[in-house]
């Protein structure tokens, strides 16, 4: 599993493959910070609250492909927290009629799924995506997330969970299937442990056999991102 940090340095990223070497680190950027160190990396969109800044997260695109080492392994499409109807009509309003800094339909972008539609049908409203981000609160994640990575292998589309939240949170996303997860507390508050518990979770599930990826594995495949571990 691919885990990206906010506020990532790369003292911290080397203490995370210290504690889980069996997985991929890298870093969380949003409009409010983006360092231009050389570690695999996605974008968010910043859309922490009602006051959402386009022209910040257009912005920061431009900079992640003109400024940064390297592309962003995918960006996310501007959502809206905890209303998946608000969320299809701003995706679809990003994606056809917004403007968006040249070369950045050679990224992957990520569709939001969110509270208050089936699971169901908001992958049928998804184009012009490669995978999908899980938003909302913790316990609507915990509740679909296996909902979420079944249908999305179904489809072709890789999956990231954002902030699955507790000590536990990364076992879980790491059992559920989800190709990758984002955090904010390991390195806030030095919970170390919580990637030494992910670690062990790995060994005893027997990872890479089955191979990652397969139905049977709780290891998802990292090769669809294109690099090798960081």
């Amino acid at each position: 599993m691919r885990l990206y940090y906010t506020g990532a340095s790369p003292n911290n990223l080397r203490k995370a493959r210290d504690h889980a070497p069996s997985h991929t680190h890298g870093a969380g950027w949003t409009p409010q910070k983006m360092t231009p160190h050389d570690v695999p990396y996605f974008v968010d969109n910043g859309a922490f609250t009602a006051s959402f800044d386009g022209e910040a997260w257009v912005e920061t695109i431009e900079r992640a492909l003109l400024e940064m080492p390297t592309v962003p392994d995918f960006i996310v499409l501007p959502d809206v927290y905890g209303d998946a109807a608000a969320t299809i009509e701003r995706h679809r309003e990003w994606l056809y009629d917004r403007p968006l800094p040249l070369r950045s339909g050679e990224l992957a972008r990520y569709w939001v799924l969110q509270p208050g539609r089936p699971i169901a049908d908001q992958f049928d409203a998804l184009e012009g995506c490669q995978g999908v981000f899980v938003g909302g609160p913790k316990r609507w994640k915990r509740a679909h997330g296996a909902e979420i990575v079944a249908e999305a292998r179904e489809r072709d589309l890789r999956t990231h969970v954002g902030n699955p939240g507790g000590a536990d949170g990364l076992v879980w996303a790491y059992k559920t299937g989800f190709d990758s997860c984002d955090t904010t507390t390991i390195f806030q508050n030095g919970y170390w442990h919580y990637l030494e518990r992910l670690e062990a979770v790995t060994a005893e599930t027997g990872s890479p056999e089955p191979d990652p990826g397969d139905p049977e594995s709780q290891q998802a495949a990292l090769e669809a991102f294109g690099g090798e571990s960081v």
